[in-house]
This record gives structure tokens, C-alpha cells and sequence, in this order.
């Protein structure tokens, strides 16, 4: 069964459970964006008796955590999500395997008072329990951290109001700032505690001190390099976590020598809908392969794929407020090689103009570095 809930949900998402039949909670996020597909929709109660009798839960948002934790108190879903919701709980349950990894969770008011002349700069600063890269700052100094301090203090209220507790925590983690590249999993450890990646992607800085989720993409030659040492980590990983059928979306750091978590997001893979990535690129289906437990043939899929770039890029308003309505999403159209899909977001609170899919040819890279560093002011009409 599915948990709909706030900011967004694919048509791809809601075609595939209508047609599979899938249970989906009601509530008014899911009956109000169902689009005329025929959900099954199931009572509370009755979601309730399908997770005591055994039946996995996935969510598409940690909006849907607010469910969880009011109708399955002490539950053992609860115990996975807690441990790794909060970044800070996280990085005790694996620091046997990353001794010399610098953390320490503090509050805003130890932010704002305390004495920080010991932090092992560079350090990343982000809420303890977040989303969306939402309060996410890369610090070099002092300085930094002042400014990052008053922006906090600036936006602090809008955050609550976009966002719930569980979202978005009140207090904070400095951790060591790990240089390499990134990459974001989608995976699940089935019944058994083994790892099933369904998709790797690179995660593209535009500088050191850039956080933002603006490009995101995979490849067959990134699967065919990753899959088995992202797999064999994520089996270390679960040494410590001990979690068995529960999907996740990964962020790592692969540095010259190891792979270091970032941070594991419980029960969803990535974020409001755009795992469907994956099906673009490799005609997989994650939620499918997660409540059925299926795993993709790598092997056989990737032959299809080579030259192939997929991306997904969140064209995003940089803080400013602008109405959608004046980005011109024709012209994507006619300068990227093959669109695959512009999905336009109506919620305020993400902050974007839309999540666009593109498909780019190995050579025609140029497309994405525009992107990458485009405020998208040229869009705008």
C-alpha cells in the first residue's frame, strides 16, 4: 500500500497504481490529486490492519511521516524511520564504521551563543531532520557560519509554515564537509536485510559551496561502475542499521579511498515522484520493484542504454518569488537534444518552475553544464 500526501505526485505514479489496484490511503492530499484515475482507496483502519498483517508501505513524501507515527506508534517501521530520519541518530548507529567522521548535533541557540572556534572547518550545517535541501549550508569559516546563522533566523518561520515537524526538526548537525562526487541511490533491503539498488545518479555541483538539488542524472556506464561497490556498502551500512523490507534513497560521497554516507531517506526513493527517472532511463518501475520485491537485470537492461545520458534537472526560481506562468517551457523543447517530460510544480514551498526529464547523447554534455549554472532568467517572458 501507498501514502499520498504534499508536494507533488506523477500521473506516471497514479496510472501504475490504478492499474495495479494498489491500496493508497485516503485522505485529502490523495483524493484531491487523484486526476480521475480509479484509486483504491483504503480507511485508515483498514491501512492500520494491512501493516500489523504484514502488507510494505511506501510513501512518496515525509509529509506522510505525520501518519505514520500517529496511527503505528511503536511500531517497527517507526524504529527504521527514526533511526534514519534523523541525521544525527544516524551517524551514531554508524560511526563504528567512520571513527574520525566529524558530527555533533546542536540548536539554533548554541548556533547563535556558542563558542565555535574548535569546528574542524569545512563543515556542512543542515537541519538534523530535513528534506529538499531545505536549511542546507556548506561553511569554510567563521564567516560562514554567521551568515548562515541570520539566514536561518530569516526563514526559520516560513519553513515551519511550509513544512511539519517531521520535515523539517528544530535542531541542527555540523558535519565534517566530505570531498568527492556525489551520487543518489534508490534502493530497498529486502526481507532478508540484502541490499537492491534500482538506480544510481550523479549529483552535479556547479562549486564547493554549492548544496542544491539543480542536476541529477544516470547512466549505463554509472550503474556499470557503481552497482556492485554501492552494493557491498550498503551491506556494511546495514551491519549497523539492521533493517529488513524498507526502500530508501541514498546520498554518498565517494572520495579517493571510501564511500561515505551523506544521509538515507526512509520509505521513499527520490523525492516527489522524480525516482520516475528511472523509468525513463531503464524502464524500471521503483515503487513496482519495492512492493514486489523485484530486482532489475542490470545486465540485460544496460545493453540498451550505452551513449545515453538521463538527467533530471529542478528548475528552480533561485529564493525569488515568480509566477510559473511567465516561464516560456516551450523553449526547452528547442535547446535540449530530446525531452522526456516537463512536469510544472504548483506548490509554493519547493520553490521550482518545473522537474524537467531530458535524454542527452555522451559528447552533448554542454546542455547540462548550461543548466547547471543557469539562473533561467532567459526563460522568463
Amino acid at each position: 500500500m501507498i501514502i499520498l500526501e504534499e508536494p507533488y505526485i506523477s500521473d506516471f505514479l497514479l496510472e501504475y497504481l490504478a492499474s495495479d489496484n494498489i491500496p493508497v490511503l485516503e485522505n485529502d492530499y490523495a483524493v484531491s490529486s487523484s486526476r480521475g484515475n480509479a484509486l483504491n482507496f483504503i480507511s485508515t483502519k483498514e491501512a492500520v490492519k494491512r501493516y500489523h498483517d504484514g502488507e510494505r508501505l511506501y510513501t512518496v513524501s515525509e509529509h506522510a511521516l505525520d501518519w505514520i507515527y500517529t496511527n503505528l506508534p511503536n511500531s517497527m517501521i517507526v524504529r527504521k524511520i527514526d533511526i534514519l530520519k534523523n541525521k544525527a541518530v544516524f551517524r551514531k548507529t554508524v560511526s563504528d564504521l567512520y571513527p574520525d567522521l566529524f558530527f555533533k548535533e546542536v540548536t539554533l541557540n548554541e548556533l547563535q551563543t556558542g563558542d565555535h572556534t574548535k569546528i574542524p572547518y569545512p563543515v556542512i550545517l543542515k537541519p538534523s531532520v530535513g528534506f529538499f535541501s531545505v536549511g542546507v549550508y556548506a561553511l569554510f569559516d567563521e564567516n560562514d557560519l554567521k551568515n548562515a546563522v541570520s539566514d536561518i533566523e530569516e526563514k526559520r518561520r516560513k519553513w515551519a509554515d511550509d513544512f511539519p515537524e517531521t520535515v523539517i526538526g528544530s535542531t541542527f548537525i555540523l558535519e565534517q564537509y566530505v570531498r568527492g562526487t556525489e551520487y543518489a541511490i534508490d534502493a530497498y533491503y529486502d526481507t532478508e536485510g540484502k541490499p537492491v539498488i534500482l538506480n544510481i545518479l550523479t549529483h552535479r555541483f556547479a562549486s564547493e559551496s554549492d548544496v542544491r538539488d539543480r542536476i541529477y542524472y544516470t547512466s549505463a556506464e554509472i550503474i556499470r561502475q557503481y552497482l556492485q561497490p554501492f552494493t557491498r556498502f550498503l551491506e556494511r551500512i546495514n551491519t549497523q542499521l539492521n533493517i529488513t523490507d524498507f526502500p530508501m534513497h541514498i546520498e554518498v560521497r565517494v572520495t579517493d579511498d571510501d564511500i561515505i554516507p551523506i544521509e538515507f531517506n526512509p520509505l521513499r526513493f527520490t523525492g516527489s515522484c522524480s525516482t520516475d527517472i528511472a523509468y525513463f532511463a531503464y524502464g524500471i518501475n521503483t515503487v513496482d520493484c519495492y512492493l514486489n520485491q523485484i530486482k532489475p537485470d542490470f545486465e540485460d537492461i544496460l545493453t540498451k542504454k550505452l551513449g545515453k545520458i538521463y538527467s533530471m534537472i529542478l528548475l528552480d526560481k533561485g529564493g525569488k518569488e515568480i509566477d510559473s506562468d511567465r516561464f516560456d517551457f516551450g523553449r526547452l523543447y528547442r535547446e535540449f537534444e530530446h525531452v522526456l517530460d516537463v512536469r510544472r510544480i504548483d506548490a509554493p514551498e519547493m520553490g521550482l518552475f518545473a522537474f524537467l526529464f531530458t535524454e542527452t547523447s555522451v559528447g552533448n554534455e554542454q546542455e547540462l553544464d548550461r543548466a547547471l549554472v543557469s539562473d533561467f532568467s532567459e526563460y522568463l517572458v
